[in-house]
């Protein structure tokens, strides 16, 4: 140990990229406890039923550390939200991927293999989920949310299915299917049910197509 080093610990005092990451835990550990404890509230009374004190209260994190990283009940919302949207994208695309690894070249199949995955995702996430897109979260967020789930589900756009009208017309029925599914998922307590009701919905976006 160099004579600085050995000044710097007998003076007591701490390195100072060992005080950032020693922040960085701490302020990590206080989003966590934030998030976990606002995803349960928000799933219990509803994104209206619940206040900031609920989630001081449950999360053990005083408002202000609230306020400083989030900015409020809205944007502890949003964060979640857009969680749940980053990973149902994420195995949404690697299940459609998988499928074109295997051989598949059906483009509805491949999409459905896809669907399926954000699907039983939306299951899983059902807690955050209920409340984004049963449009139950604050207004802006809930058309945000909206937006974003179909600009990412549009990936169907590649897809014709008969002959539409005008351009997109299957990928927004496509959507609409989707949308439907996710819905009913969301209320939906037991796996053997959802697995069920994603199988409906892909066998009909598979009729649609005469792809069975």
């Amino acid at each position: 140990m160099s004579p600085t080093s050995t000044s710097r610990a007998s003076d007591g005092l701490v390195d100072k990229d060992g005080e950032r990451k020693g922040e960085w835990r701490r302020s990590a550990g206080t989003k966590k406890a934030v998030l976990d404890a606002a995803r349960q509230l928000f799933n219990e009374k509803g994104y209206d039923g619940t206040n900031i004190n609920d989630i001081v209260a449950a999360s053990g994190v005083s408002v202000g550390s609230i306020y400083h990283q989030f900015g409020g009940k809205r944007e502890v919302f949003r964060a979640l939200a857009d969680s749940s949207l980053a990973r149902h994208k994420e195995v949404s695309e690697r299940a459609a991927k998988k499928a074109i690894a295997a051989g598949e070249t059906n483009p509805l199949r491949v999409y459905v293999a896809g669907a399926k995955a954000y699907l039983l995702d939306t299951w899983k996430q059902r807690d955050i989920d209920r409340v984004s897109i049963l449009l139950e979260g604050p207004a802006p967020e809930a058309a945000r949310s909206r937006e974003q789930r179909a600009r990412y589900l549009r990936g169907s756009l590649g897809i014709t299915i008969g002959e539409p009208p005008v351009a997109d017309a299957t990928g927004y029925a496509l959507y609409g299917l989707l949308y439907g599914a996710a819905t009913q998922l969301v209320n939906i307590e037991d796996r053997r049910t959802a697995n069920e009701v994603i199988d409906y919905f892909a066998k009909l976006i598979l009729k649609m197509g005469d792809a069975e």
